[in-house]
């Protein structure tokens, strides 16, 4: 005498699989987290950088203006960011190898000069934005630099010539400064001649 038993799922079996399948979707939830919290992170990090370039872009617009470049720092917030635009003179001097540093060092640190004003401060300057923010409880930032010249005094050290011959070539702010350098710095004037190549 053989009796069917129809077999269901025992208890056991159902909380087994209830565990599995909520172990499952935990992995793919805190996976899901992770991805758009890294999307987020990507997004915030690509617009700080689109405001510094903009930063840049408009200082560097100012410059070509004319506009006088002030030294110091000046922050501005931007929400979620906060904008800090640095400003300060760098001695490009100073970044020379020392051997060729002695030759072309300056018998009167205070003389004014293309380099120097007349306090003896750098006309270069250090121009450095920082986008700042706050990501998850950890600071964040992403900083531009780029370096300026204040050109407000080479019209007196290039003085422009009155006919249209000498005009062309006064064009070039750095050509008398060329033909008066040593040999050893006019490779790093724009347009300088290379080492050996000079006539």
């Amino acid at each position: 005498m053989t009796s069917e038993r129809k077999r269901g799922f025992t208890l056991i079996e159902v909380m087994a699989a209830v565990l599995v399948l909520g172990l499952l979707y935990t992995v793919l939830a805190s996976a899901a987290m992770r991805g758009l919290r890294a999307e987020g992170t990507d997004r915030r990090r690509a617009d700080a950088a689109m405001i510094a370039d903009r930063e840049l872009s408009a200082l560097e617009a100012e410059l070509a203006s004319g506009a006088a470049l002030e030294d110091g720092l000046v922050q501005h917030e931007q929400e979620p960011y906060i904008v800090r635009l640095d400003v300060e003179p760098v001695d490009v001097l100073a970044m020379l190898p020392r051997d060729l540093l002695k030759g072309v060092a300056r018998p009167d640190p205070k003389a004014p000069s293309v380099l120097h004003d007349e306090r003896g401060q750098s006309r270069v300057h250090r121009v450095s934005v920082v986008v700042a923010w706050d990501e998850a409880g950890e600071p964040d930032q992403v900083e531009r630099i780029t370096y300026a010249f204040d050109t407000s005094a080479l019209s007196q050290y290039f003085p422009s010539e009155g006919n249209a011959g000498a005009g062309a070539a006064s064009q070039d702010p750095f050509e008398q400064l060329r033909k008066e350098a040593p040999p050893e710095l006019q490779q790093l004037i724009p347009g300088g001649k290379a080492p050996g190549k000079r006539r």
